[in-house]
């Protein structure tokens, strides 16, 4: 079993809000009116917060990880793989902060990859 150092993984974990932070940085300066330009980038992040927040809640509360939480985990867990696949397709879409946004979005995906394979 592969073993990731604690730097890695507090990096890995704590990334996502920061990259939204700096995507929300960038549709402030953004100009466009479209969708694309104004509605996708502000979308992608509140979906991202609340992926971010749910998967944190659940790891501190020992609903995800570790033997015996598979039952409790799965319920959720699929779903959670299904949004944040689809905050991916959407932020690949969006125009402001699309670098950002995609690479918290894949994050986070990797994130409750994760939690699904251990579960």
């Amino acid at each position: 079993m592969a073993f990731i150092p604690p730097v890695f993984a507090t990096v890995w974990v704590f990334a996502p809000p920061v990259l939204v932070v700096l995507a929300a940085r960038d549709l402030k300066r953004s100009v466009g009116t479209g969708v694309r330009s104004r509605a996708l980038p502000v979308i992608v992040p509140l979906l991202l917060a609340g992926l971010w927040s749910s998967f944190v809640v659940l790891a501190l509360s020992g609903h995800i990880g570790g033997f015996g939480t598979h039952d409790i985990t799965t319920r959720w867990a699929d779903w959670f793989v299904v949004a944040s696949l689809a905050a991916l397709v959407t932020s690949v879409v969006s125009q402001v902060a699309k670098g950002k946004l995609t690479l918290a979005s894949f994050l986070l995906l990797a994130l409750w990859l994760g939690a699904e394979l251990v579960a």
